[in-house]
C-alpha cells in the first residue's frame, strides 16, 4: 500500500475546514441549529428537547492521528458551563465518530 504524500498547511487546514463543514451539515440535517464560533472551527449546536435544551459544543477533528483524550481535554476547557462537549472526529476513508465524557452521555440518555 502506498502511502500518501503529506500535505502541506494550506493542505490540512483545507481538510480541516471541509470535516467542520462536514460535522455543521450532519448536525443541522439532524434538525439542531448550527452556529460557528467566531475565530475558531469549534461550532455550538442547539436542540429543544424534553426537560429542556440539548447544547453542544462540538470539536471537529479531521487527522489520520487520533488523539482523543487530549482532543477531549481540549474540548472541555472551551465548553461553556451548561453544554456538552463533543469530539467528532474522522480519519481518511473512514465514519465520522464522536467521543463525549461517560458521565454526560449516561445523562443525556437516562430516562
Amino acid at each position: 500500500m502506498a502511502s500518501e504524500e503529506p500535505l502541506s498547511a494550506a493542505g490540512r487546514r483545507r481538510k480541516g475546514v471541509n470535516g467542520e463543514r462536514e460535522v455543521k451539515d450532519a448536525f443541522a440535517q439532524a434538525g439542531f441549529d448550527v452556529r460557528g464560533l467566531e475565530g475558531g472551527g469549534d461550532h455550538i449546536a442547539t436542540r429543544g428537547r424534553p426537560g429542556g435544551l440539548l447544547a453542544l459544543h462540538i470539536e471537529s477533528k479531521r487527522h489520520e492521528r487520533v488523539r482523543v483524550r487530549e482532543w477531549l481535554r481540549q474540548c472541555e476547557s472551551e465548553t461553556p458551563d451548561g453544554m456538552v462537549p463533543l469530539v467528532c472526529f474522522r480519519e481518511n476513508g473512514e465514519q465520522w465518530a464522536a467521543v463525549l465524557p461517560l458521565d454526560m452521555l449516561l445523562e443525556l440518555i437516562k430516562a
